[in-house]
């Protein structure tokens, strides 16, 4: 969990008990102990991180890391990779600065081939494709396909109510990939090249 916003208790129930490793970057772990949540690593500069809390940690859970040229998020990810960790999830990282989490999805494109990310807000998750991507969506569902890294090509897409047929995406160039519907419950894409954004509505756009 980042420091860039509050998730509400129903979505921090959604992974707190069904994932291996709970981590806190620096100042999110205020957050989560706040909520009654203690994490199992604290990892960042700590620079966010509380005297007061910072006590409830052994020193073999609190991992500092000084390199100022790389975020809080970058060094998650890292420490994550070393782990062994395929898939993370990262909560509380859309908060009320813009350019903290663009930062977050440059590094998130960072380890992109290395681990599978998703980040996750009350209303939306965005998955970083390099490939395939699937999910099981309720019908209806808003899915919305963003080329933010370059051009990703030969996009091939089923249960989706505007068909991506082998075209690709580019950014700045039409076609347009936000707000397409799921049709069917299996959504499924595939391309060739390139680094695709995958934003997935949890609640429907009025």
């Amino acid at each position: 969990m980042g420091n860039g916003e509050t998730p509400s208790q129903t979505l921090l129930a959604q992974f707190w008990d069904k994932v291996d490793l709970r981590i806190g970057a620096d100042g999110g772990a205020n957050r989560l102990l706040s909520l009654g949540l203690t994490p199992d690593f604290v990892i960042g500069d700590l620079d966010s991180l509380t005297e007061a809390n910072r006590k409830q940690f052994q020193a073999s859970q609190l991992h500092l890391v000084t390199d100022q040229e790389t975020n809080d998020v970058s060094k998650v990810l890292e420490f994550c990779h070393h782990q062994g960790i395929k898939g993370v999830h990262l909560l509380g990282m859309q908060g009320n600065r813009t350019d903290h989490f663009m930062a977050c999805l440059d590094s998130c494109f960072g380890f992109r081939n290395l681990l599978e990310i998703s980040i996750w807000s009350e209303a939306e998750r965005i998955d970083l494709s390099t490939g395939i991507w699937s999910a099981l969506l309720p019908i209806g569902t808003t899915v919305s396909l963003i080329p933010a890294f370059g051009p990703v090509t030969e996009i091939t897409s089923w249960g989706l109510g505007y068909a991506l047929a082998g075209r690709s995406l580019c950014p700045g160039q039409p076609p347009c990939g936000v707000s397409n519907l799921s049709v069917q419950p299996d959504v499924r894409i595939k391309f060739s090249e390139g680094t695709l954004l995958v934003v997935t509505q949890l609640k429907q756009i009025e």
